[in-house]
């Protein structure tokens, strides 16, 4: 479980790509809370397990769902792919599907 507030401006070093990289293959434990853990504990189970994972983001309107949705996405894009392309194809793959994410709710 992780609870995240939205606070509704960018808090810098908090979710950069300088911490995309420090939660790279880091266990939940090792580092401070935060979505890049819960994102690479999902993709981590995802490809050991290899099977489909799900992230469950719930909250009121302006909670920040679609935020925490966008930085999860934007993590497993980062982390998937080996080479350029591959990251530039996964990330715009998995970017994409934000609509599609947003007519649900």
């Amino acid at each position: 479980v992780l609870i995240s507030v939205n606070p509704f401006r960018w808090i810098k070093g908090l979710c950069d790509d300088e911490q995309v990289e420090e939660y790279r293959g880091r266990f939940r434990h090792e580092l401070k809370p935060n979505v890049f853990a819960l994102a690479e504990e999902a993709y981590r189970n995802m490809k050991n397990e290899l099977e489909s994972q799900c992230v469950i983001i719930t909250g009121e309107s302006g909670a920040g769902k679609t935020e925490a949705a966008k930085l999860i996405m934007k993590y497993v894009a980062a982390v998937s792919g080996e080479g350029a392309s591959q990251i530039d194809y996964v990330k715009r793959v998995i970017l994409d599907s934000n609509p599609l994410l947003e007519a649900f709710g």
